[in-house]
This record gives structure tokens, sequence and C-alpha cells, in this order.
């Protein structure tokens, strides 16, 4: 299609739609996570990690850039030699977790009508991150690549499957008198949460002579059945639907400031700890999931109507993020001494228990705002990762297959059955989403969101200089010099290494 065919939009409208899917779940987790690591410690990890993914949001943009202009390069040399352009070598994957996936269909790298007095590096063509990859990647460095992205959507998705049915118990089986122990309490802002305690939810009854862990168990169950067959079709998000769940967040994320803003300023509130080395895990992987955003890019910028002034626009958005992060966490912090994992939770109260039936209804939508959005969203993650799963042994078996179609059982029945199978596993395993997201966050997310796109734009980088490219500058250039790329990847190693020992001395003191 036509580059003028194409739906575009302004950058205000931009500015919003990025602002929106980067907010995702992971904020849900920052409250519990900042009170664990102290307010302190939280403040400055949030800000160095907000700071470090727009810097490599700004490599990705550049390797948008790069990776339209070795396109146009390559098609003019082979319009030189053959009169013609040449065919599709990559194969179109996406990471997108939200309205964009591998559909399959091979499609011309770049539209024939290019227009003559054009940047060479204007960012005309949507290339996904597997598209640049398979363009600019060694072949380890590709199935590396697939390697990465394919665990940081099973652990992606092992997150929507244990969220929705503990928000779903929540609501079901409250706990009827520690609620209400809660309810009348004003002054003990430590007894001011709904989480449950999954040690002790053997012990805990639902209805009946099911316990919590039980009606856990149910539940998954439940979402197993009505959500884990999509896998085996292919789905799009519409745009209303993301209408709807945009709307839906940004009520949610209101009300929470709100009516925990309100409680704080009742009397209800405690101080946490200004620094805590052992929340060091789960603030540093949360906030990593939190400012996730690179796999989405290329959906999200190359449709913008202007990119003149692309960095400032994402900075902006940045810092709003920020602002928005610290300001959740701050207050859910200072109001709860044990915020839940899914901050959500902490405002669901029983109708008949509560003091205010504004804040029961609002306390009712809080807590099911996870199952409306997430169960939106597994079906579209479950084919992202089926999509990439297939490209990685695609990739892997070429020399023995060729570029045959797998057959029929393999394509739609073994790749759909890898793809639900593990997720189900890991929710039946634990229900410790701290713990899910912390690790997501903290391993194949640094993949995702340092080290993919570090090593994509140093990629493209060469594929130009080995082109004896002389043209104009890239005006997408990133504006943080890449010989300092060491500092990000030391970051990195040293992150996941300090990550790693926290967590494996915490687990030794618990089960010592």
């Amino acid at each position: 299609m036509d580059a003028q065919k194409r739906e575009t939009y302004s950058a205000s409208f931009a500015f919003a739609y990025i602002f929106n899917l980067i907010v995702g779940l992971g904020a849900l987790s920052l409250p519990y996570a900042f009170g664990g690591a102290g307010y302190i410690l939280g403040i400055v990890l949030m800000v160095v990690l907000c700071v470090m993914s727009y810097v490599t949001a700004t490599y990705v943009i550049e390797a948008m850039a790069a990776a339209n202009a070795y396109v146009r390069l390559e098609a003019k040399k082979a319009s030189e030699e053959e009169d013609g352009l040449p065919s599709p070598t990559s194969i179109q994957s996406d990471v997108s977790h939200s309205d964009s996936y591998y559909t399959g269909e091979k499609k011309p790298l770049l539209s024939k009508s290019v227009d003559p007095d054009q940047s060479v590096f204007e960012i005309t063509e949507k290339f996904e991150l597997g598209t640049m990859a398979n363009m600019f990647y060694h072949p380890v460095g590709i199935v590396l690549y697939y390697v990465c992205v394919c665990l940081y959507l099973f652990g992606d998705l092992s997150i929507y499957v244990v969220a929705i049915p503990t928000s779903i118990r929540t609501v079901v089986c409250p706990d009827i008198a520690y609620i209400y122990a809660v309810v009348n309490s004003t002054t003990n802002a430590s007894n001011v949460s709904a989480i449950v305690d999954v040690e002790n939810s053997t012990s805990r009854y639902c209805f009946g002579s099911v316990t919590y862990q039980e009606a856990y168990y149910i539940f998954l169950s439940i979402v197993v059945v009505l959500l884990a067959p999509w896998s085996f079709f292919n789905l799009q998000k519409t745009k209303v639907l993301q209408l709807i769940t945009t709307v839906m967040r940004n009520i949610a994320l209101t009300l929470m400031i709100v009516i925990a803003l309100y409680h704080i300023f009742e009397g209800v509130h405690v101080r946490p700890a200004p620094v805590d080395f052992t929340g060091f895990p789960a603030m540093f992987g949360v906030s990593i999931y939190a400012f996730m955003c690179h796999h989405s890019l290329p959906g999200m910028i190359t449709p913008m109507k202007s990119k003149r002034s692309l960095f400032l626009l994402l900075g902006g958005d940045f810092m709003l993020i920020l602002a928005l992060y610290l300001l959740l966490s701050c207050v859910g912090a200072f109001w709860l001494e044990n915020p839940n994992p899914l901050f959500t939770l902490d405002f669901f109260t029983p109708w008949g228990l509560a003091s205010s039936k504004a804040l029961s209804f609002f306390g009712y939508y809080l807590a099911l705002f996870p199952v409306f959005t997430l169960s939106t969203n597994v079906p579209i993650v479950s084919i992202t990762l089926r999509e990439n799963i297939k490209s990685l042994f695609r990739y892997v078996l070429k020399r023995w297959i060729g570029d045959r179609e797998f057959p029929f059982v393999i394509d739609r029945l073994f790749f759909p059955v890898l793809v639900i199978l593990p997720p189900i596993a890991v929710a039946y395993a634990t229900q410790h989403l701290e713990t899910l997201v912390s690790v997501t966050g903290a391993f194949p997310g640094i993949g995702v969101q340092y080290f993919i796109p570090l090593t994509l734009v140093y990629a493209a980088r060469k594929a130009l200089k080995e082109r004896n490219f002389e043209g104009p500058v890239n005006p997408y250039r990133s504006p943080f010099p890449l010989n300092h790329w060491w500092l990000i990847a030391v970051w990195g190693v040293l992150s996941v290494i300090l990550v790693s020992v926290v967590l494996v001395v915490h687990a030794f003191l618990i089960y010592d």
C-alpha cells in the first residue's frame, strides 16, 4: 500500500497514543515495589530507569530510520543494476502486546512509490524489531533476539494469567472478618490492605469448604478455558477496543490516586523506610516492566504525520509518565504499609461493609479492572508469542526445510499448545505476582529494553558504513552518543547480577 494511503495521525495524538501504550499493568505493581524498596531508593531507581529507557528508545528510532535508508539504498542499487526492487527476505514479526502482530503475510520491505526529494532516512515504512534483527544481526544474534523476546512474552502472559483469577477471587471471596476489621480501623494503616496471604490461603475459606487457594485454581481454570483457545486463531485489537481499555485505564489510575489521597488526608497513613535494598529486585524489575515500550515503537512512530520534534515528544511522554508513576507510588506507599502487588485490589470493600457506597462502587470497579483489560490482551500476546516462536523455529530450521510451510499439525496445533502450556503451568505453580513481574522485567525485560536497542543501532550504523554511505546525516540520530554504549551494557549486567544475588539470598532466608 502506498504511503499516502496509510492511516496517519498528528503529533498530539501520537503523544497520547504513546502515553497510553506505555502505561500498563506494570503501573499497578509500582506502589508495592516502591514501598518495599523505600521511598528514597524507589525515587532514585525510578528516575534512573526512566532516563535509561528513554535513551534506548531513541536508539530504536534511529535504527528504524537507518532501516528505511538501508532498504532505499538497496532498492536504488538493484534498480540501477536490474531495473527492479529487491524481493523481501526478512521475517516480519512483532513483539507488541498492543495493536500489532505477525500476520504471516509477506510484503515488500519498501513501497515502490518513493519520493525522490524525501530524505533517505525518513521513517515511512514500519520496520518491527524482528524485521530489523533479520536485516542487521549476525545469525547467532537473530536466534538470541527471538529467544529473548519469547522469554519476555512468556513472562508477560504468565503475569496476565495470574492477575485475572486473583482479581476475580478477591471480589467473589472477600474475607469478611478481615475486611470488617479494616473498615473499622481509622488509625492503624498497617491493616488497610485487602492483600491475600498466599501462604495461608489453604486455611482461609472462600465459600463452603472451598479454600482461597482452591478458589484461585477454579477461577484460573475458567480463565484458561475461555482465553487459551484464542492462541489457535488470528486476532487483532480493534481501535474501539483500544479506546475502551484506554478510557478504563485512565479512570482507574485517577481513582486510585484520588482515593488513596482521601484516606491519607483522613489520617490513615504510614511512613515507609527510606532505603531497603532487599526491595531492589522488585523495584528494578517492576520499573523496567512499567517503562517498556520499545517493542511497540515502530507501530507508534511510523504513522505520525510530522516527526520533526520526535525526540522532544517522546521525552515529554516519559517525563509525564515518570511524574504519574512517582505520584501513584508515593500515595500507595504512604497510605499502606504493605500495598498489594496488584494495587487495584487494595480499594475493594464489599457493598455491605462499606462506609461509603461510592467508595465501595469504585472499589468493585478497580478490583475488576484488570479482569476486563487483561482479558483483551491475553489473546493478542498469545498470538504475538506464537508467531515469534514460529519465526525462531523457521530461522533455525531454514537450512533443512528451506522456505516451506510447517505441516498443519505443527503450525495449527503444536505452536499454539507450546504458547499456552508454560504460562498456565506457572500460574498453577505460583500466585506471587510480584515475583513474576520482577523476574520478567529484570531478566528478559533488560534484553528487550537495553541490549536489543543498543545492538540494533550499532549493527544498523555498521551496515550503512559497510555500504560506503556518504549521504546526509541521519536526522533521527539519537542525541545520546553511542560511544558510551558500555555504560548501558555495564549497568544492565550489574543490575542483573545484583537482582540475582538479592533474590537468591532472600530465597535462602525464607526457606532456611
